[in-house]
């Protein structure tokens, strides 16, 4: 009988594996213990098939740079479940050592090919059946118990990489992984508390990791009212942190000259020290930046320098280096001239809250189907309209379903009332209204008010920091349905 190579038995293996390329899913879906969106299914198919980023885009209508996001959020999630890293790569060699036969670099026969194709089925199939047995169906209709779906806790900060209850905001985030790759570009992401802008973020960033530049991250939450006081020793806590990130020993104090000003020691401390020790594009992200805000003489100072460094990554190579992602709940309430203020320049992303579609998909993947269809959908349509598709409040509800907790006719009933899932997070807003009597009562007048009213920059600096009020045509209105049934009912003794 003729011998082949062992590039011909790979070859007629692989073409085996070709017309099985769904229980190569299958076992994905079965490792992430959850369903494969589309388009992370087609990402899986023709990376197996050895097809680039490039040809992806090609062959479907997306960019190429919202391809390799999805692609990198499947391999994290899939090095997550697997103990080991997961990439492109080495799809093929993780894969294969683990589901499939290898091929003998020994010459084998037409019969012992056939033979290995047939066994790589076999065993394809088995990793489902070693799997507990839990998992080796996708989830039944109804909702999920915590041995059909990974383990997820009460909704709170940002989601982890990888993490499966991540809802992407197509086509924003593929813009926005797009802009990142532009030297100097700025970023603006900009949402109400609790939707999903530091989760943006940190993909972002690693996202940015993945192209080879460093990534930085400051949160301004974790500056003490003292620093933010005075603006160089602001500017101090920004360089050394900067360095810190970057595993760079401080040299704050000595490059520091008083007799020059902060910003430019701030500007000569990146470019003389920050650039010449890291050789890579620079990704900053600073989020909470609107915390700045609350100190009116820093950020005076602080925004405009953020816009000179933008600028000035136009005409000095140096400065291309860095690429910038300001993440903000509301605007600088304090006019800067327009040829000071970051947020008139860079891209804009303003994250919108969930579709309907959006939250049934989030549903899925909490694994409540029954929320998708008949009598559910309909619920789950309420749903939408009483948080306005607002991402933490809907985790809230999908949490507490898929804990059996309540039910969603329940959730709806007592959205307002002491027991409701909601209660905590809607008396911490009221515990904050009730600090400032003028701001509740301003409030009342926007959740009684037949249409949107007009609200002092101030005013509406507070209450769009706390999520409560979202604009039309620069007026004014309640977020969600929620909120102004709540608010209406407990500040009527006080305001009215």
């Amino acid at each position: 009988m003729q011998s082949i190579t062992s590039n011909e038995a790979a070859s007629a293996l692989t073409d085996r594996k070709l017309k099985d390329v769904e229980a190569l899913s299958d076992v994905v879906e079965q490792l992430l213990k959850r369903r494969l969106e589309p388009l992370e299914r087609f990402v899986l198919h023709q990376s197996w098939l050895k097809q680039t980023y490039t040809d992806m885009a090609r062959a479907s209508s997306y960019g190429a740079d919202y391809i390799k996001h999805v692609g990198f959020r499947l391999w994290s999630e899939l090095s997550a479940a697997l103990n080991e890293p997961v990439g492109k790569k080495n799809l093929h060699l993780i894969f294969t050592d683990k589901c499939f036969q290898v091929v003998d670099k020994a010459n084998c026969s037409d019969e012992q090919t056939s033979r290995l194709a047939s066994q790589h089925i076999l065993q394809l199939q088995s990793l489902l059946s070693e799997l507990p047995p839990t998992f080796t169906s996708k989830p039944d209709i109804g909702i999920a118990t915590s041995d059909t779906v990974q383990a997820v806790t009460v909704p709170s900060g940002p989601l982890p990489l990888g993490s499966p209850l991540y809802i992407p905001r197509s086509p924003l985030e593929e813009t926005a992984l797009s802009e990142i790759t532009h030297p100097g570009c700025l970023l603006r992401i900009k949402a109400p508390r609790r939707t999903g802008k530091s989760s943006l973020l940190n993909r972002l960033l690693a996202y940015g990791e993945t192209q080879g530049y460093r990534s930085i991250k400051l949160n301004l939450n974790e500056v003490d009212d003292a620093t933010f006081s005075s603006f160089d020793r602001f500017l101090r806590w920004f360089c050394a942190n900067l360095s810190l990130q970057l595993k760079l020993p401080s040299r704050v104090d000595m490059m520091w000259d008083e007799d020059i000003g902060s910003k430019v020691n701030c500007k000569l401390y990146v470019e003389r020290y920050i650039f010449s020790k890291v050789t890579e594009p620079i990704v900053l992200g600073i989020d909470e930046l609107n915390r700045v805000f609350e100190y009116v003489p820093t950020a005076h100072d602080f925004l405009p320098m953020l816009r000179v460094w933008h600028e000035q990554s136009k005409d000095d190579p140096v400065w291309q280096k860095l690429r910038l992602v300001l993440v903000h709940s509301t605007d600088f309430y304090v006019s800067l001239k327009l040829n000071q203020s970051p947020f008139n320049v860079g891209l804009a992303v303003n994250l919108p809250p969930f579709t309907l579609e959006q939250l049934q998909d989030l549903a899925r993947r909490y694994g409540l189907e029954t929320l998708t269809h008949g009598a559910g959908a309909w619920q789950l349509k309420s749903l939408h309209h009483l948080i306005a598709g607002h991402p933490y409040l809907s985790g809230l509800a999908f949490y507490a379903l898929r804990q059996k907790q309540t039910t969603l006719n329940d959730i709806l009933a007592t959205a307002t009332m002491p027991d409701s899932i909601y209660r905590q997070h809607l008396q911490r807003c009221l515990v904050t209204l009730q600090s400032d009597s003028r701001l509740a009562c301003l409030y009342y007048r926007v959740v009684i008010a037949d249409e949107q009213i007009s609200l002092d920059a101030i005013s509406a600096y507070k209450l769009e920091s706390l999520g409560l009020i979202r604009f039309e045509n620069a007026l004014a209105k309640p977020s969600c349905a929620l909120y102004q049934r709540y608010f209406s009912e407990q500040l009527r003794s006080v305001c009215s």
